[in-house]
């Protein structure tokens, strides 16, 4: 967790790490991340990328990368990206240790909660 200060008050916020359909360029990055601070491209070690329906998930898979983009948000948008997600039973939000810029960073990302059917490689 991160604690930032603007304009004299303390907000609460968090990194997150997100792929598909919410990175740059994609159909929900405008709505859920255009405001947040961008930390820089990133990759998270021992998951794999799946296309789970007509979007993507990862899942637990050793020896695999998933690449993605960090972002600090705040509590409100943590908020909107759980209900985007379905945390809790389409995914899980479960913090990991992400590769941004040669540095090890700790956030939050979404694991499918889910079997997995077909691999992979959404985007």
């Amino acid at each position: 967790m991160n604690n930032t200060i603007r304009k004299g008050l303390f907000i609460m916020a968090d990194k997150v790490f997100v792929y598909g359909t919410l990175m740059k360029g994609h159909g929900n990055h405008g709505y859920y991340l255009s405001q947040s601070e961008f930390l820089g491209k990133g990759e998270i070690a021992s998951y794999a990328l799946y296309a789970v329906s007509s979007f993507p998930g990862i899942v637990p898979e050793v020896g695999e990368k998933v690449k993605g983009e960090d972002y600090i948000v705040d509590r409100d948008t943590l908020k909107r990206l759980d209900s985007l997600e379905g945390e809790g039973s389409l995914y899980l939000r479960k913090l990991v240790e992400v590769l941004v810029e040669g540095q090890i960073v700790q956030g939050w990302t979404y694991i499918w909660n889910h079997d997995t059917v077909q691999r992979k490689d959404y985007l």
